[in-house]
């Protein structure tokens, strides 16, 4: 995967599309699919048993628990598609954490969330001089620094946090204050104004209560951090797909040579690529300290690699990484809830999968079909037959990741040129 290739003839990159602004047809379809999931929450709900499934408490928590995990994967979206491997978020994460934990200690909230943008990126430094400048393996680089991010946060802590007050080789000492909250207003009770997502929550009236209950989690008291790591993905989309520099920037993913032959600077490219994607890794785990209001000894747990696989199942598009982060943060929320709550997350799994293997097989493609239809149908019989253990919804999103990578794992494409070296002696930078 990381074989040298010689530079091919120059093609001209892939155009961008001629607007990113959402046509009403886009704009219906999804407003019918927003209500179909809305329905299948309902019926989800009394299916299982499980109120909480539509908890403003549960879509709160799944809305702070998407957000990391989409920023990081915007983060090895930025990378990949310049054509760099980055298996090392989780490592970037765990930088960004630890530096987020003596910013915020010393100089608060804010301080904090810039401090994981450095943490992030001096392992970012480290990726872009092994794998662009000398050429060494990226899924290895990529271990390997997961592997030395760890290990040095926890040396590191044992030098500048243990034996400070609040202070432990695994914890840093409390991050004082927070970041502002907002409130969507005449909605969720922003600027004085009446909450009335609360009141529809406590009516108890079907579909209404539910309804209540999903947009007030989401409009309610939501950190400005978070807001700025959502805005990130639109921004994404705009710089990507709207700009020559976005062009460049795909180009070196897809057709290194033809970027080179307009006489683009490859390297650099790619530099900037790991530098900004490990930037959003350490901002990432950043918010997770700001979430805890401390660094803590392996407090990202897998989110960076849950969000190379976001980046993977969103086939390298920023709405797909959106609608799996998603997925993902929410499934994570569950495993925080109560053991019915898990259930009702198994049957809209078990839907989800019957309905697009069912899709499929109605178009065709009927070989991609079977994993999603059997997939979905053991999740049926467990949902009826089996008993489950309360820890296990503990490993929601683990389990959730593993199903959705292997129901599209056959519908992906990545960057033509990823994971390829670009030979320094035919590059202008």
């Amino acid at each position: 995967m990381t074989d040298t290739v010689e530079p091919t003839a120059p093609t001209a990159p892939a155009a961008a599309p001629r607007s990113l602004a959402p046509s009403r047809q886009r704009l219906r379809a999804g407003l019918r699919w927003g209500l179909l999931g809305l329905g299948l929450v309902i019926v989800a709900q009394y299916v299982a048993d499980a109120p909480g499934i539509a908890a403003s408490a549960t879509w709160g928590s799944a809305l702070r628990l998407t957000v990391p995990i989409a920023v990081v994967a915007i983060g090895g979206l930025y990378s990949e598609r310049a054509g760099v491997i980055n298996v090392g978020l989780e490592g970037m994460m765990i930088g960004g954490t630890w530096m987020a934990g003596v910013f915020g200690w010393l100089w608060g909230p804010w301080a904090a969330l810039g401090g994981g943008v450095v943490g992030g990126l001096v392992f970012g430094l480290l990726m872009a001089v092994l794998c662009i400048e000398m050429g060494l393996n990226q899924l290895v680089v990529g271990v390997a620094i997961n592997v030395i991010a760890g290990a040095s946060a926890r040396f590191a802590s044992d030098i500048v946090f243990n034996g400070v007050d609040g202070g432990t080789i695994a914890r840093s000492p409390r991050i004082d204050g927070s970041l502002p909250v907002l409130s969507v207003p005449f909605l969720s009770g922003g600027l004085g104004t009446p909450d009335l997502t609360a009141t529809m929550e406590q009516s108890g009236i079907p579909v209404v209560s539910q309804l209540g209950g999903i947009v007030g989690g989401l409009t309610h008291n939501v950190s400005l951090a978070a807001v700025i790591g959502l805005l990130l993905i639109p921004a994404t989309a705009y710089v990507l797909w709207r700009t020559r520099f976005g062009l460049r920037w795909r180009a070196a993913g897809e057709e290194p040579a033809a970027l080179q032959a307009l006489g683009g600077k490859v390297h650099r490219t790619r530099y900037i690529a790991v530098l900004v994607g490990s930037g959003l890794a350490g901002f990432a785990g950043g918010y997770l300290a700001l979430i805890s209001q401390a660094y803590v000894e392996n407090q990202t747990a897998g989110r960076g690699f849950i969000g190379l696989a976001t980046l993977i199942f969103g086939n390298w598009m920023p709405s797909g990484v959106f609608l799996g982060s998603s997925l993902f943060g929410f499934s994570d929320a569950v495993g925080l809830g109560r053991p019915e709550t898990f259930r009702a997350l198994l049957f809209i799994l078990a839907v989800i999968f019957l309905v697009v293997g069912a899709l499929r097989f109605w178009r065709g493609a009927r070989r991609s079909g079977i994993a999603p239809l059997a997939l979905g149908a053991v999740l049926v019989l467990v949902f009826l037959f089996v008993p489950l253990p309360p820890e296990l919804a503990t490993a929601a999103p683990y389990l959730v990741t593993l199903a959705v990578l292997v129901v599209a794992g056959t519908t992906m494409r990545p960057p033509a040129a990823l994971g390829h070296l670009f030979p320094r002696r035919t590059s202008r930078s």
